[in-house]
């Protein structure tokens, strides 16, 4: 099939662009937008085999990858997340990507449910059951979707909103990103607490290897301590004990000790607070039995020191420590672009007034920092498909949690959420949801492998790596092409549908 249209394209110069095939030959309209989708995803894959070849060849080790996805994250997104945000971000559409979210819990609740039936079908214990349950919730929607996404927004017909005055591919692009974006932070906040520190924390070797058998008894599999020394191992913990307890003895005599002399009349040495920022001041005596001490009187500060304090402790207050832990690059070049894009002024400066001096320098220069992330992410992405050698071996159930992995996140979610996406994009007249990119998003999201980050918490965590990287391999390398060209060729025939 796609030799056939490729010979046909050949063979005809003036056929250019999709619209020219179609109109020239009706019955390749479906073989035409699967070569488009199978270049699309032909060229992401080019990319991260040049990132595979790195890691195998040395060129770029886990030390390396690590310091290209800190600088990616922090600088290289951020450029991109600006340059396609604020030029077309307006209130309209703030208001209108409030269905992101629900949408985000709709997909997120579906995959966990499937990952738990999954699960329990395959008879896996808690932490290999957690394992798939990350897998299936927490999909890709950085480097693949968004370069599927600003690949398509380029290539595929009818994707123009006719909401939008003048709508054009830029536009339809930037609108895909910032859908991407949203969807992104929400995962991230999810990701990195109940992924980090329930589905994929550490666990111990013992919690590791405890399965449950058919008929319900418990199997405990032990592969660190012999039989034979573990009476030993338990009286070398007997003996710990007794010499922390013995150690725990002695520091509370002391403390009496201290606590009985500080009745009597012995004098004791202390340090004021205001001493410890000036090694200078001399330290105070104090005595028990003295009858005229003599106070020392304290400045009076002055109210530029009050106001630095105040401004200080709003600082390290637990609800501005959180926000901040909660913020990262993307998130803050997403705050800028609203920024920007809500004053006129600014967003004509940036980007209207193409000769102005703010747009020949500053824009230019995030342009060309915001296109090195993409290639920047993919290359990453091909070297984390590389497996590592110091890894531990794969544990017991390693075919059933890849393969189950993948069919909570790929499969089955997808067949539940594609048709309710399109109904609702047929019936339900509001919001983006006749934004035909935002179909396409849904649907790539939908199908997307596990979120290559999950990666680095495996290895943070020390658990599961070698599943990990089958699920990578797996979902990227194997599945990836053909679950995309279906889904794009199936979004397509619902916008024609919901039309």
């Amino acid at each position: 099939m796609i030799l056939s249209l490729l010979s046909s394209i050949t063979s005809n110069p003036t056929i250019t662009t999709l619209s020219d095939l179609s109109s020239t030959n009706p019955d390749l309209s479906f073989q035409a937008i699967a070569l488009l989708t199978f270049e699309a995803v032909l060229e992401v894959v080019i990319i991260c085999f040049a990132g595979f070849i790195s890691a195998k060849t040395g060129l770029l080790n886990s030390s390396g990858q690590k310091v290209l996805s800190q600088l990616n994250v922090d600088l290289f997104t951020p450029c991109l997340v600006f340059i396609k945000l604020a030029p077309s971000l307006n209130f309209q559409k703030m208001i209108d990507i409030i269905i992101i979210p629900i949408f985000y819990a709709i997909s997120t609740g579906i995959s966990f449910i499937c990952s738990k039936l999954v699960s329990k079908y395959f008879q896996l214990n808690e932490p290999e059951s957690d394992f798939v349950t990350a897998m299936a919730v927490f999909g890709n929607s950085n480097s693949l979707p968004v370069s599927l996404t600003l690949s398509l927004a380029f290539t595929l017909p009818d994707l123009l909103w006719e909401d939008i005055d003048n709508d054009n591919n830029d536009q339809v692009a930037s609108r895909g990103i910032l859908y991407l974006l949203i969807f992104q932070q929400l995962g991230q906040i999810l990701r990195w607490s109940w992924g980090f520190n329930k589905l994929l924390r550490k666990r111990s070797m013992e919690e590791l290897n405890t399965y449950y058998n058919k008929d319900g008894t418990l199997q405990i599999i032990t592969t660190r301590l012999q039989s034979s020394n573990s009476s030993n191992s338990s009286q070398d913990d007997d003996d710990e004990r007794s010499a922390m307890l013995l150690e725990g003895d002695v520091v509370t005599r002391y403390t009496d000790d201290v606590e009985n002399q500080s009745s009597s009349t012995t004098p004791i040495i202390t340090v004021s607070d205001e001493s410890e920022d000036d090694d200078s001041q001399p330290l105070t005596i104090n005595s028990s039995n003295s009858s005229n001490p003599h106070p020392t009187s304290t400045p009076t500060e002055p109210k530029q020191f009050i106001i630095i304090q105040f401004f200080k402790s709003i600082y390290q207050s637990s609800i501005v420590q959180n926000f901040l832990k909660f913020m990262n690059p993307p998130l803050y070049a997403m705050i800028i672009s609203i920024i920007v894009a809500s004053i006129p002024f600014l967003q004509n400066i940036f980007f209207v007034d193409q000769d102005s001096f703010v747009h020949n320098t500053i824009t230019n220069s995030i342009t060309q920092l915001g296109s090195v992330s993409i290639p920047l992410i993919l290359i990453v992405l091909g070297s984390n498909l590389y497996p590592q050698r110091d890894i531990p071996p794969a544990s017991k159930h390693y075919k059933r949690i890849v393969f189950g992995s993948l069919l909570s996140r790929m499969i089955l979610p997808s067949i539940i959420l594609l048709p309710i996406i399109a109904t609702c994009v047929k019936f339900l007249k509001i919001s983006i949801l006749d934004d035909p990119i935002f179909l396409i998003v849904a649907f790539i999201l939908t199908i997307s492998p596990p979120a290559i980050q999950l990666s680095q918490i495996s290895q943070l965590n020390n658990i599961y790596q070698k599943e990990m990287a089958g699920v990578l391999f797996w979902g990227y390398v194997i599945l990836t092409f053909p679950t995309t060209i279906f889904i794009v060729v199936t979004s397509l025939e619902v916008l024609k549908w919901a039309k």
